[in-house]
């Protein structure tokens, strides 16, 4: 069951042809919140494909120039190709005449391949929901993206969340992946010796890979990080939903001293 709340103001909404975050978009370093960013971007091209008949989102990448402000914003949107069963697009976000942050993403219309079904029993459906409240977060002094997501922890490496408000006024199933798939840093770091980090650990990128639509409120990320002495790292997540595997994330990641 989604608990998503309707009657709640989704973290960004339409104020004419820009958009206005909530105060839960704000991440806990300067700007919004990564998983609000990249959200945004993901589902303005979600959007567009809808309306346009270009078939289901497969991937996309965000790459954050620089910390995006808690006022109105833009997303400007380019056709790379439209046509056959690809589609892709390109979304900019803009504050003013500042550029913050670019994404793309290809859509792709599905097709039916019989022959391709597994004979393997497929997965036992899973539901997150009696899990425990992820409690790694700690008390917080203002309100974060963190405030819009309900996060769960299995006990074994993995989170499970799902959104609290929506994250836009439209379905944006991609988007709410990005929205969980960009915790993956937090969510390793949580279960480590460095916990509480000694450093900020901003990505300045995440790129979701994912074989199917998201079934289901409720995105698993098992994370991994591979950080090295010289400040720089790596984040690789195994992402779920309630059904099953559906795909990966990577960030790359900029270790600052605190």
């Amino acid at each position: 069951m989604n608990i998503v709340d309707t009657r709640l103001e989704p973290v960004f909404t339409r104020a004419g042809a820009f958009w206005e975050p909530h105060v839960e978009a704000a991440g806990a370093f300067r700007g919004l919140h990564g998983g609000a960013v990249s959200g945004l971007l993901v589902a303005a091209m979600e959007e567009r494909a809808r309306e346009e008949d270009w078939g289901q989102a497969m991937t996309a990448s965000v790459l954050i120039l620089r910390p995006a402000p808690l006022e109105k914003l833009e997303t400007r949107i380019e056709v790379l190709r439209s046509g056959g069963r690809v589609a892709m697009l390109e979304a900019t976000l803009w504050a003013g005449d500042k550029f913050l942050a670019k994404a793309s993403a290809a859509f792709v219309k599905p097709i039916s391949l019989p022959e391709l079904n597994r004979v393997a029993v497929a997965p036992a459906p899973f539901d997150p929901s009696a899990l425990p409240i992820w409690g790694a977060r700690g008390p917080q002094s203002r309100t974060t993206f963190f405030d819009a997501l309900d996060v769960r922890d299995d006990g074994n490496g993995t989170k499970w969340g799902r959104m609290k408000r929506p994250m836009v006024p439209f379905e944006a199933p991609l988007a709410n992946v990005f929205a969980f798939a960009d915790n993956g840093t937090p969510y390793w770091l949580s279960g480590t010796e460095f916990w509480p980090p000694r450093w900020g650990f901003p990505n300045i990128d995440v790129v979701v890979h994912i074989s199917r639509p998201p079934v289901g409120s409720w995105i698993g990320v098992t994370p991994e990080s591979d950080w090295r002495d010289s400040g720089l790292g790596l984040t690789d997540s195994k992402l779920y939903d309630e059904k099953g595997p559906i795909g990966r994330a990577c960030q790359t990641v900029v270790l600052t001293p605190a």
